[in-house]
C-alpha cells in the first residue's frame, strides 16, 4: 500500500512536470509573434490542454491501453515495482529537463522508462520489439518530419495571402506593432480592410494555438492515466476502482494545468524566442501542422510527441525561409534533448525498477 502511494504521487508529479514543459509547446508562436504577454498565452495554453484532457476521457482508450500493455510481452508480470521504474524514470528527467528550460518529449521519456524497466526486470523477452519499433519508435521519428514538410507546404500556400499583407517598412511603425497587426504599415489607409478582416488571421492564430494545446492534452493525458490506472488494479485496497477510467483521466488533466500555469514560463521562452524568427503567419502554420498531426495519431493509439511535432513545425518555418542561425539559437540544444531523453529516462527507470525489486 506505502509503495503504491508513492507511486501515485511520483505519477502526479509527472503530470506537473509534462503541464510545465509542455505546455510553451502550445502556444509560443502567440508570444513569439507579439501577438500575446508570456502570462495570457500560458493561461490559453493551460485552459486548452485542460479541456483536451478532459477529452479524454471519451476519445483516449487506445493510447491508455497502448501504454499500459502494448509494449509489454503477453506473459510479462506487471507489478507496483514496474510502474514505479517507469514513472520514477520519466518524471526524474522531465522535471530536470524542465527546472533548465529545456524541451523534452514525456511520451519519449514514458518509453524509455517502459524500456529501461522491464529490460531490469525480465530482459529483452519482456517487449513486444515490433510494437515498441512500430508504434512508438517509428512515430517519433517520422512525425517532426512530418510536421516540417507540412508546415513548409502551408507556408508556400500562405505566401500567396503574405502578397496582400503589407510588408514592414523601417519608420513606418515599430516591428512589434506590425507583427501584431500588419496594416499598420499599408500605404493606402484607404486599401486598409475593414477592422473585423484585420482581426481575422489574429482569431485564427489563436484559434490554432488553442487546438494544439487541445490535442497535446487529448494525447498526453492518456499516457500517463494508464499508469494510474495500472496502480489501482494492482492494489484493491486502494479508495478507487480501476474498473472507472475517468477520475484518474481527470486528476491527471488537472494537475497537468496545475503545472502548466506554475511553471511554464522556462520553456516558452527558449520555443518562442530561440527557434524562429515568427510573425503571425508562421505562427499560425506551425500551429496548425501540429495540430493536425497529433490529433490524427491520438484515435490510432500513435504516441507521437507533441514536443517533437511543434518543434518541428517551427524548424519547417525556419528552413523554408532560410532563415540563418542566430545568438542564443536552442535548436542544438533541443536535437540534443531529443538524443538523450529516451536513454536517460531508461538509465533512471532501470535504477528505480532496481530498488524497488530489492527493498519489496
Amino acid at each position: 500500500m506505502t509503495a503504491a502511494i508513492v507511486v501515485i504521487v511520483v505519477l502526479l508529479a509527472l503530470a506537473w512536470a509534462n503541464g510545465a514543459n509542455d505546455v510553451a509547446k502550445g502556444v509560443a508562436t502567440l508570444t513569439g509573434s507579439g501577438m500575446s504577454s508570456a502570462a495570457r498565452a500560458i493561461m490559453w495554453g493551460t485552459a486548452c490542454t485542460l479541456i483536451g484532457g478532459l477529452a479524454a476521457a471519451v476519445w483516449g482508450a487506445a493510447l491508455v491501453s497502448t501504454f499500459s500493455s502494448g509494449f509489454l510481452a503477453a506473459d510479462f508480470p506487471v507489478t507496483i515495482g514496474f510502474v514505479g521504474g517507469v514513472v520514477v524514470g520519466a518524471a526524474a528527467w522531465v522535471l530536470l529537463a524542465t527546472r533548465f528550460g529545456l524541451p523534452v518529449s514525456t511520451t519519449h521519456a514514458l518509453l524509455g522508462g517502459i524500456v529501461g524497466t522491464v529490460l531490469v526486470l525480465a530482459g529483452p523477452e519482456g517487449l513486444r520489439t515490433a510494437a515498441v519499433a512500430n508504434k512508438a519508435l517509428l512515430p517519433l521519428l517520422l512525425s517532426p518530419l512530418l510536421a516540417i514538410a507540412l508546415c513548409w507546404m502551408l507556408l508556400l500556400l500562405a505566401r500567396f495571402v503574405e502578397k496582400k499583407i503589407p510588408a514592414w517598412r523601417p519608420g513606418c511603425c515599430e516591428r512589434e506593432d506590425w507583427q501584431h497587426n500588419p496594416f499598420v504599415c499599408a500605404e493606402d489607409q484607404q486599401a486598409v480592410p475593414a477592422p473585423i478582416a484585420q482581426r481575422v488571421l489574429i482569431v485564427l492564430h489563436w484559434l490554432s494555438s488553442g487546438a494544439t494545446s487541445f490535442a497535446r492534452g487529448l494525447n498526453d493525458v492518456p499516457k500517463i492515466a494508464a499508469f494510474l490506472i495500472l496502480v489501482l488494479a494492482l492494489v484493491p485496497a486502494l479508495p478507487f476502482s480501476a474498473s472507472d477510467p475517468v477520475w484518474p483521466i481527470v486528476a491527471v488533466a488537472v494537475v497537468m494545468g496545475l503545472g502548466g500555469l506554475w511553471g511554464g514560463m522556462r520553456v516558452l521562452r527558449v520555443l518562442a524566442h530561440r527557434v524562429s524568427p515568427l510573425d503571425s503567419t508562421r505562427g499560425l502554420m506551425a500551429n496548425v501542422s501540429t495540430s493536425l498531426l497529433v490529433l490524427a495519431a491520438t484515435p490510432l493509439g500513435l504516441p507521437v510527441s507533441t514536443t517533437h511535432v511543434s518543434t518541428g513545425a517551427l524548424m519547417g518555418v525556419r528552413w523554408s525561409e532560410g532563415i540563418k542561425p542566430q545568438q542564443g539559437d536552442a535548436l542544438k540544444l533541443i536535437l540534443f534533448g531529443w538524443l538523450i531523453t529516451l536513454p536517460v529516462a531508461g538509465g533512471f527507470a532501470a535504477t528505480s525498477a532496481w530498488l524497488f525489486q530489492t527493498i519489496g
